[in-house]
């Protein structure tokens, strides 16, 4: 059974907003009545549900929260947003994050949950007792629709350097584990993708991939080298034929930045085996799956398949699964209007 409108106590470990955090604690605090506090063993012993957003930050402070509240018959459920990790990692750590993991899911009032379906890797289900998709798979949903964005600034110079090209982004920081590496070695290598398509990246570029962006920035790619605001971000995706996601094989995870490609219906590209492909073969998801031998032609023809209305379904489809499963997990119904 749930209850209406009881309060969520987000027990965060680490109290930051870097990354996608402070987005998805706005999220959950739109969605449920939260408390957010920092870590104490008064707060993690509250009659109240207990919500611990990453459990990666303390594995070890995760268990023994789960355990107390176990022995007082409370409810807690955490996130695990790198389970392969947690699921096929062979060293010492791992093997015995994984044995931890396993026994939680026997603990009763403990749910742990991943932000990717089962169905990617069946495995999930023996160090999880359930999922939910990425919040960012919709979190532009609203009122059963997906939030229109005017394009500004970023995308009329995106467009006036594209001029009439077709254009493929790269969002967030870059790096090598994010694929920056690829996606510039690609544009270079290939003159007909130059010719085709524009390649535009905004977000800082680590301090190792200077020298690449610089050599990008001079064979035309399009650059913002810096720290992105919400406003700018939207606009890369209005400007986007194309998302980049091709990352390395150690950030096999799930995407924030795929995830808003789904909500909008634009194609994206990812690497060949990775989790987020099987997701988007899962979820109708139109994608180009890159390894050493992809023509860059296949690029050139997936851009301009965008489908903003197929999309839009999608996320209002996953917002009605994913309220239905982190309510259950948290015994608490969404605020009253939330549907």
């Amino acid at each position: 059974m749930t209850t209406k409108d009881e309060t969520v106590i987000i027990l965060d470990l680490a109290m930051n907003d870097d990354g996608h955090r402070g987005n998805y604690m706005a999220l959950l605090n739109r969605l449920y009545v939260t408390q957010r506090v920092p870590f104490s063993w008064g707060a993690a012993l509250t009659r109240q549900p207990v919500l611990v957003p990453l459990i990666e930050e303390s594995l070890s402070k995760y268990v023994a929260v789960c355990l107390l509240r176990s022995l007082l018959g409370r409810r807690t459920v955490g996130f695990l947003f790198r389970p392969r990790p947690a699921l096929e990692g062979q060293n010492l750590r791992l093997r015995f994050k994984r044995w931890c993991l396993r026994a939680l899911c026997r603990l009763p009032g403990t749910r742990t949950l991943i932000i990717l379906p089962f169905a990617v890797e069946p495995g999930f289900a023996t160090i999880a007792d359930d999922w939910f998709y990425d919040f960012e798979t919709w979190d532009l949903t609203g009122d059963g629709q997906v939030s229109a964005h005017a394009p500004g600034p970023l995308a009329a110079a995106i467009a006036t350097a594209a001029a009439g090209r077709k254009v493929c982004c790269t969002i967030g920081r870059q790096d090598t584990s994010k694929g920056f590496d690829l996606f510039t070695g690609l544009y270079l290598s290939s003159a007909p993708l130059r010719d085709a398509m524009l390649f535009a990246s905004g977000g800082k570029v680590a301090p190792e991939m200077i020298h690449s962006a610089d050599a990008f920035a001079a064979a035309g790619g399009f650059a913002r080298p810096r720290f992105i605001t919400d406003e700018e971000l939207l606009d890369l995706y209005a400007s986007a034929d194309l998302i980049w996601c091709v990352y390395a094989p150690e950030y096999d995870q799930a995407s924030g930045i795929l995830g808003r490609a789904m909500q909008l219906g634009v194609p994206v590209v990812v690497r060949k085996g990775s989790l987020i492909q099987r997701l988007c073969e899962i979820e109708g998801v139109v994608h180009v799956a890159l390894d050493e031998a992809t023509d860059p032609a296949e690029l050139i023809a997936l851009a301009g398949q965008k489908d903003p209305a197929g999309g839009a379904a999608r996320a209002r489809r996953h917002r009605e699964e994913s309220l239905r499963r982190l309510s259950a997990a948290l015994g608490v119904q969404p605020r009253a209007g939330v549907a």
